[in-house]
């Protein structure tokens, strides 16, 4: 009994793990920094803070090769320097 229990709870762990390391799906949109409001602004800088967190949690459990985590690291940082570009925009404009 114990070793079937043994087995269970270990299966489980594994497919627990499995199912923990999923890129995330909703990549959220920069807001324009010439339109948007301050409370935009702060609920985009929380958006994207979460997500720039899930996609390196991704990319620290995902079994990508080497390029394709080059590549992946890349883009991410693309996507958060444009969002630090929105900022910094929004901020001389709004300043």
């Amino acid at each position: 009994m114990k070793k079937l229990f043994f087995i269970a709870a270990l299966s489980g762990a594994f497919s627990a793990t499995a199912w923990a390391c999923e890129a995330p799906q909703n990549k959220p949109e920069i807001p324009d920094p010439t339109t948007a409001v301050t409370a935009q602004m702060v609920m985009s800088n929380n958006q994207v803070r979460e997500y720039v967190r899930a996609m390196e949690e991704y990319l620290n459990c995902a079994r990508l090769s080497n390029a394709e985590l080059r590549r992946e690291e890349n883009a991410l940082r693309a996507y958060a320097d444009d969002f630090n570009t929105a900022i910094r925009e929004f901020r001389a404009l709004n300043g």
